[in-house]
């Protein structure tokens, strides 16, 4: 088939394009590039935006972007936790510049002067935190508690102190013993503080990871962004060289976090941050005979400056965390004995001081508990 038109001669498919009307060669446009553009290349370009916005949204990989972690960075919440950060104290004896007897024995110091003066240390846990505040410290505990939520938890946090004693510018007896100090004073400058438990909550709150809220964008803003997008997706020949306009995710600035985004909840939780002080005793610039004893100091002074603490409980509370919880954050304090400035039998025994005055310039605190 020929056919003549204007001098020219077409055959073949060269014929049919002509009369059709399709021009060899056309300026393309962005749309006609759009409209042209494969089924292929547009997956390729959509699953390259939607990589982007999911890097970005997760934080970007980098330290400046603000996003929300994936569940798989989440630390995983533990099964089960069980008497972790939990302190056991048993039968801690102190001496401080005391005469006394512990268990069964006798002390009989003659015109040997007891003395002991606070050195500048730093005392963590207990007490004051002041330089120079504590001279004898015995059996305390601190704990801080953890901010870890198991979907059980037992025990964890906890303390328990018993039998902790302590003689501290004194003449005392524990248990079966003699004490008779003759012209010998007893003296120590700066508080004595034995078998105190301080409980603190996780005052961080929790950690999660690293996780930034994301930001809110103005309209103006997010009106560039989209025509950045745009852009990129029309330019698919250098789309290659460039990376995918990115957006900062606008739903979690100013709405709800995601699931895994919010602090766990356990099951059930039983017995954690508590503090059970037993049978705690205190002899503090006092003349006293603990159970069956004799203390019997003659013309030998007992002398504390500063302040006595023994088998003081605090704890500041932490939030409920679990679907049932039971005895958290509890205190319990039994038979615990404090001797401060005084003259005292406590049990079967004699107190007889001859002209030995007992004196404690400061405060006396025994079994005294905050729960906050």
């Amino acid at each position: 088939m020929q056919m003549k038109k204007a001098g020219v001669v077409a055959t073949g498919a060269l014929a049919t394009l002509a009369i059709l009307g399709a021009p060899a060669a056309a300026a393309p446009t962005d749309a006609s590039v759009l409209g042209a553009s494969s089924t292929e290349g547009k997956v390729s370009a959509m699953r390259q935006v939607g990589a982007n916005q999911l890097q970005l949204a997760r934080g970007g990989g980098s330290w400046d972007n603000d996003g929300w972690d994936a569940p798989w960075d989440i630390d995983p919440q533990a099964l089960v936790s069980t008497l972790n950060g939990t302190v056991v104290t048993t039968a801690p004896f102190q001496g401080c510049g005391s005469t006394a007897a512990f268990g069964a024995g006798a002390a009989a110091p003659i015109t040997s002067p007891n003395t002991l003066v606070a050195g500048g240390f730093q005392v963590e846990g207990y007490g004051d935190r002041h330089d120079d505040a504590v001279a004898c410290a015995n059996g305390n505990t601190r704990v801080t508690q953890s901010d870890e939520v198991p979907l059980t938890a037992i025990g964890n946090n906890t303390v328990v102190t018993a039998a902790a004693l302590q003689a501290c510018g004194s003449t005392a007896s524990f248990a079966v013993g003699v004490a008779t100090p003759i012209t010998s004073p007893n003296t120590v400058i700066g508080g004595c503080q034995n078998g105190n438990v301080e409980i603190n909550a996780e005052h961080d709150g929790w950690q999660e990871s690293a996780r930034v809220e994301g930001k809110n964008l103005d309209q103006v803003t997010a009106r560039m962004a989209l025509a950045s997008k745009v852009a990129a997706l029309k330019d698919r020949k250098s789309w290659s060289r460039q990376s995918a306009a990115r957006v900062t995710p606008q739903a979690r600035g100013g709405g709800w976090d995601a699931p895994w985004d919010v602090d766990p909840f356990g099951l059930a939780a039983t017995a954690n941050g508590t503090a059970v002080v037993t049978a705690t005793l205190q002899a503090c610039g006092s003349t006293a005979p603990f159970v069956v004893g004799i203390a019997a100091p003659i013309t030998s002074p007992n002398t504390v400056i500063g302040d006595c603490k023994n088998a003081n409980i605090k704890i500041d509370q932490q939030d409920a965390s679990a679907l049932v919880s039971a005895a958290n954050n509890t205190a319990i304090s039994l038979a615990n004995i404090q001797a401060c400035g005084s003259t005292m039998s406590a049990g079967v025994g004699a107190a007889v001081p001859i002209t030995s005055p007992n004196t404690v310039i400061g405060s006396c605190f025994n079994a005294n508990t905050l729960i906050d």
